[in-house]
């Protein structure tokens, strides 16, 4: 008789515990699952702000038309978000660490996607991949994107034209004046690939060509320092550049984004 109450009474705790096992398998996959996803399509982030001159607003879709925010250097722009600078304005962000882009005067652009993916727990060298992508509807914009650590860079600005990208290691400046798209590259390369082509064009470091809307000849490449707007452009990138330097100690590659909201 007692050896049956021992069996049934183990037989009953086997029971009892059956739900919980199965109810910690179910979490265990679930965070595993998460984890995965994170790895292999990144996580999202917010924008950092690290200069803002003159008036500067911003929004969502619903927001920027009527209800436009002013922007400080502790403002925080995510995915949505459009921003406008006003004459005399001038903002400098960080996409993602490593990639940095300085919007000036009258000029508005939208943040389209920010997302990066690291590789799991790692500490050094943990950034596997870094994308932000733009779409700039008029105005300047210049892009530095890092050369250090390890991973993909990618940046890229479309337009009503074409799309801009750029990976590690460059340096450009982008305008978009009514339907003509001007890139002038100053360091690295970039590609232009029209909304009406399939094919890329390479423009390489000392480069600048412009391109316009239902103009499919073939447009040529000419050096920067044969045009005294690129020229300009070249000094106004490498003044960004300089500007990161200075801000070195604090944007180093590696920085812990800022979460998103």
């Amino acid at each position: 008789m007692r050896a049956a109450s021992v069996i049934y009474m183990c037989a009953g705790c086997q029971k009892s515990e059956r739900p919980f096992a199965i109810w910690l398998l179910c979490i265990m996959v679930f965070f595993a699952g998460f984890s995965f996803w994170l790895d292999r399509y990144g996580a999202r982030v917010l924008v950092t702000v690290l200069n803002a001159e003159g008036k500067t607003t911003f929004g969502n879709k619903n927001e920027i038309d009527q209800n436009p925010r002013p922007l400080s250097a502790a403002s925080r722009l995510a995915v949505g978000d459009e921003l406008r600078t006003a004459p005399h304005g001038k903002v400098s962000l960080c996409l993602i660490p490593g990639i940095f882009v300085e919007v000036a005067e009258q000029t508005d652009l939208r943040i389209d996607e920010l997302r990066f993916a690291k590789r799991g727990n790692a500490m050094v060298h943990a950034m596997r991949s870094r994308l932000a992508v733009l779409h700039l509807n008029k105005g300047i914009v210049r892009a530095s994107l890092s050369n250090l650590g390890s991973g993909q860079y990618d940046l890229k600005i479309k337009t009503e034209v074409g799309m801009v990208t750029a990976g590690r290691a460059s340096l450009f400046t982008l305008q978009m004046d009514g339907v003509t798209a001007r890139i002038t590259c100053v360091q690295g390369e970039v590609s232009w690939k029209s909304a009406h082509r399939n094919s890329a064009e390479l423009i390489p470091a000392g480069y600048f060509c412009a391109y316009s809307s239902g103009d499919e000849t073939a447009r040529r490449l000419l050096p920067a320092s044969a045009d005294a707007q690129a020229q300009s452009e070249v000094v106004a990138g490498l003044e960004f550049a300089r500007f990161l330097n200075d801000r070195a100690s604090h944007l180093r590659d590696g920085q812990a984004p800022v979460p998103g909201r």
